[in-house]
């Protein structure tokens, strides 16, 4: 069994450092809440900002509760659907939903709200 797949690694906001790999035949809801499979609100700058007292980052504050979906069904399918009113932005561009195709190939970036981004890569 091979241990390769997606991961999402955070490169800009509260999740900037944080990895999250991506199950097979799996959806993972990525948001604010902490029902979420991914919450921002775990992430380390997130909660070192907390128990220092200090405002959450604005950007932080543009992530929905539940803000996207990412499903990764093979190699050559990830489904990314945005389920928030602030936005999700796939290589620069506001989704509803796309499915990529070329993710050992080239890596995408995904942006939650005003710029909370994760890079999402084959690894």
């Amino acid at each position: 069994m091979s241990n390769q797949g997606p991961v999402l690694i955070g490169i800009r906001g509260v999740v900037q450092g944080e990895l999250f790999p991506l199950a097979y035949g799996k959806a993972a809801v990525l948001g604010r809440s902490r029902s979420c499979d991914f919450s921002i609100r775990n992430c380390k700058r997130w909660v070192e900002k907390e128990d220092a007292g200090q405002p959450t980052p604005e950007t932080a504050r543009t992530v929905s509760r539940k803000h996207v979906k990412v499903t990764y069904h093979n190699a050559g399918s990830i489904e990314i659907e945005d389920l928030s009113s602030n936005g999700t932005f796939v290589d620069g561009k506001r989704i509803d939903r796309v499915i990529l195709t070329d993710l050992k190939e080239t890596p995408h970036q995904i942006q939650l709200g005003g710029g909370e981004v994760f890079r999402l890569e084959w690894r």
